[in-house]
């Protein structure tokens, strides 16, 4: 085999740190834009054919990867890179002022960060508001996680009929209907989300 044509570890490490990088920029804009967890699982909310929950362990699982290969790449790099740090440190004086200025920005990212104050504090709340603005237009749970609970306990709480209930999801034609069933189990098996059977059965709710 030619030499240029051996792998070489050295740059499959540089092509994965910035593969890495641009996955967990991906996955990262994605988590921040995504709706909360309450209200992703009952609209069924999916990005791409994935879950909110998938999203989340891409962008956990690529920043682990990120860190690894950055590691990886001192490792390889020890020897320049200490180099260049000394001839940098000799020449420090004639760069204090970017040294500062970077040290202090870093620190300072650092601290408005923690005390969650501006411009941290506006970027988190944009994406507060970005997710709340998924709720709009019915699309909140009546109960957080409701669509984790079975479908006789779901109409315990909503003060629906259950045996109307089941009558009114077979009549729609939805398949693995059952009281012990948890609703989002029932939505899964028949490709719809949670809310499209809590619509089905809002007509079925005892009067008051």
């Amino acid at each position: 085999m030619a030499a240029g044509k051996r792998f070489q570890p050295r740059v499959f490490t540089s092509l994965s740190l910035v593969t890495t990088g641009l996955v967990l920029a991906c996955t990262g804009t994605i988590c921040y834009l995504k709706p909360p967890s309450r209200i992703a699982e009952w609209i069924g909310w999916r990005f791409l054919g994935l879950e909110k929950g998938t999203w989340e362990a891409l962008h956990t699982i690529f920043a682990l990867l990120f860190v690894m290969a950055a590691l990886t790449h001192i490792i390889y790099n020890r020897k320049a890179l200490w180099k260049h740090m000394r001839v940098r440190l000799e020449k420090g004086r004639e760069h204090w002022r970017e040294l500062t200025v970077a040290l202090g920005l870093t620190a300072a990212f650092i601290l408005v960060t923690v005390l969650n104050v501006f411009p941290a504090s506006q970027i988190i709340t944009l994406s507060d508001q970005l997710s709340e603005g998924w709720g709009r237009d019915g699309k909140t749970p009546p109960i957080a996680r409701i669509e984790k609970f079975s479908l006789d306990t779901y109409c315990h709480l909503m003060e629906i009929d259950l045996q109307g209930a089941m009558r009114e999801l077979k009549a729609a034609g939805l398949t693995g209907v059952s009281a012990d069933t948890p609703v989002r189990e029932i939505a899964r098996t028949n490709e719809i989300a949670p809310i499209e059977i809590g619509r089905l059965l809002e007509r079925w709710a005892v009067p008051e």
